[in-house]
């Protein structure tokens, strides 16, 4: 496969491209950690200059293959101090018509800097323009009535407005919390093709720090791509081709295949909501977590009542509204590429998925939907990872709640309400006001010791420090703060908190994890029965986002995806072993760095394995909560086998 990408060495203000056609090149990923391992990134800080960010397209987009439209970036991450892929939504429909699949950003700017790729029939334009720090912390300050990523978005465009709508383009930046925590996201809002104004539609490559790594190491705040080119392959614009692989593989036509692969995501009549948001949390019902997941200790019985709360003053409002109490609205939308599912859910002009709503949300002991959607809105525009603030915010209010920290060393007047028979509208209102405090804090309050600690060194290496600095507190109650925090531990520093699922698969020992790249069913096996479902899917995962594509689009896309690279890009190819190879060298690359998998350190994480066999009756755990050991039996079981199995694998 042919594979066009544009180095940009921001330090020097100069940029080349590269032309090459590598047969282990099937995606962007691949080429990503092609870049990494030519820079041995491995060997560097995550925010040092010379650590690359890599990002670009799969080889579908551009044509009819609907939802191959993502921009994956790549990079070494912050947060886990090794490789890293996030994805966002839709992006890969302006950045197709640049004529390129990759980026790689190299150096530091030396003042704040927004790269624009375009294209057109006389060539590719590349430009790097500057803004001054003042003037750039001024403009999150508030910039023509927004504020944060999307005043900065709104910059951007009031710059050049006639050609971010001539080339289509989308706006691309990282909001002022890049600059002062570890953990900052990518974020992009759908912009209206005539008269680019910004819309209710956002999407962002949020974990891992990616945010962080493009502010700080390389001093990059946006990027525009867009263009007038087309692909030069016509193949993939071929509808009859589509509708034949789906014929041969589902025994129906591609666009039928692929509405009933994602109604989940769009509408399902039968349970009369959609979305991830819809969907989760009566699919889930009382296993989803809540309150910084105590709810593992809780009695099935008291689940059961702290989920009818949530259902009935967070739920059912969203519900209402969107879906207009059970049918499908036009507060659906999609991501930027012209997609049916439309999944995106607009609750009172706010995108709301599961995870980011979930995180100011029921895991943070608020349960009413205006008050979450508020707080999504501010987490966006301080381009903040909204899984990781929430599980800082749950951290601390469950530190608070437990003793071991009190509200003023945090910066709070007010005890935030943890209690699940305490949970109801009045509690959720206060404790979203202390959350407010909190994010507004994070990173941005000098003074304050333990919030300083958080946005510079991380919450794994944090609770480590407050150890020390609280060892009074640890030995009165008998609690570290690592164990109230839900983390995997890689390396001696790294860490990834886990998405919002009560699953041994979130927090298992695999190489890379915060994504979908595991089984995270609630469900507990034994662990070499574990970790080949887990690893399995993540191959899967890997094959799709790969190849640029969402993974809402995952149920059609996995059985076709074969045929596709067939006949649509011409390449035959086992995509298993060729997505089981690259995991190998993930894995690999992780070793090389020192952010290997490390057993659990957290009694909660520990707790919340055993609980879940506790809860499935499983034969021979039920009692893990009891006996650590049988933990760290199955943990360490669960990591010989996954070595066991990429061992076998030839690079």
């Amino acid at each position: 496969m042919k594979f066009r990408s544009l180095y940009i060495d921001v330090s020097k203000g100069s940029y080349n491209f590269n032309d090459e056609e590598d047969p282990d090149i099937l995606g962007i990923i691949d080429y990503g950690l092609k870049v990494h391992m030519k820079y041995k990134s491995y060997l560097l800080d995550p925010l040092d200059p010379n650590n690359p960010t890599v990002f670009g397209i799969g080889p579908f987009a551009g044509g009819i293959v609907i939802g191959s439209h993502r921009i994956v970036f790549i990079f070494k991450s912050p947060v886990s101090t090794g490789i890293h892929v996030s994805e966002l939504g839709g992006a890969g429909f302006a950045f197709f018509r640049t004529g390129l699949d990759g980026v790689v950003v190299n150096g530091k700017s030396r003042e704040p800097s927004i790269i624009t790729i375009y294209s057109s029939d006389k060539g590719l334009n590349v430009k790097i323009d500057y803004i001054k720090e003042d003037e750039l912390w001024n403009v999150y300050n508030g910039y023509e009535g927004y504020k944060g990523t999307r005043g900065l978005t709104q910059y951007i465009i009031s710059k050049d407005k006639d050609s971010i709508i001539k080339n289509k383009s989308r706006v691309i930046v990282v909001g002022p919390a890049a600059f002062k925590t570890n953990f900052a996201g990518i974020f992009s809002y759908v912009l209206d093709e005539h008269t680019a104004n910004i819309t209710s539609v956002s999407d962002s490559a949020s974990r891992g720090g990616g945010g962080s790594v493009l502010a700080k190491a390389h001093n990059v705040v946006g990027i525009v791509v867009g263009g007038t080119l087309k692909r030069d392959n016509p193949n993939i614009g071929n509808i009859k081709l589509m509708n034949q692989i789906s014929q041969n593989v589902y025994k129906k036509q591609y666009m039928p295949t692929l509405l009933d692969k994602t109604v989940k995501y769009r509408f399902d009549p039968q349970t009369k909501t959609g979305g991830t948001f819809g969907v989760n949390y009566i699919h889930y019902k009382e296993l989803v977590p809540y309150l910084g997941y105590n709810n593992v200790y809780y009695s099935r019985g008291v689940r059961l009542i702290l989920h009818d709360k949530v259902i009935e003053n967070y739920w059912k409002p969203f519900e209402d509204n969107v879906f207009d109490g059970g049918k499908l609205t036009d507060a659906s939308k999609n991501c930027g590429e012209p997609c049916p599912v439309s999944c995106k859910k607009i609750y009172k002009g706010t995108k709301i998925d599961y995870e980011p709503a979930h995180g100011v949300g029921p895991i943070s002991g608020i349960i009413t939907m205006d008050e979450s959607a508020s707080l999504v809105n501010l987490l966006d525009d301080l381009g903040l990872d909204a899984i990781e603030a929430g599980h800082l915010i749950s951290w601390i209010f469950d530190l608070i709640d437990k003793g071991l920290l009190n509200p003023e060393d945090v910066g709070l007047n007010d005890y935030p309400v943890f209690d699940p028979e305490r949970i109801d509208k009045e509690s959720s209102i206060k404790n979203s006001i202390l959350a407010r405090k909190l994010i507004e804090l994070i990173g941005f309050d000098e003074n304050n010791k333990v919030l300083k600690i958080i946005s510079e060194r991380g919450l794994r290496s944090a609770a480590k420090e407050l150890d020390n600095i609280y060892h009074d507190r640890v030995s009165k109650i008998g609690l570290r703060y690592e164990d109230l925090l839900v983390y995997a531990a890689f390396g001696k520093e790294g860490y990834m908190t886990p998405n919002y699922y009560w699953s041994p698969g979130v927090l298992a020992p695999l190489y890379v994890l915060g994504k979908y790249w595991t089984d995270y069913s609630p469900s507990f096996k034994e662990p070499e029965d574990y970790e080949t479902v887990s690893l399995k899917r993540a191959v899967l995962e890997y094959i799709v986002a790969n190849a640029g594509f969402c993974r809402f689009h995952r149920g059609w896309a996995e059985e076709m995806m074969s045929e596709m690279y067939k006949q649509l890009i011409g390449l035959n190819v086992d995509l298993y072993s060729h997505g089981l190879k690259m995991y190998k060298a993930i894995a690999d690359y992780q070793l090389k760095s020192g952010a290997e998998p490390e057993f659990w350190e957290s009694k909660k994480v520990m707790d919340i394995v055993a609980s879940l066999a506790a809860e499935t009756s499983a034969t021979g755990w039920e009692d893990s909560m009891y006996h650590k050991e049988k933990l760290k039996n199955w943990w360490e079981r669960f990591y010989n086998k996954l070595n066991q199995d990429l061992n076998k694998v030839s690079l």
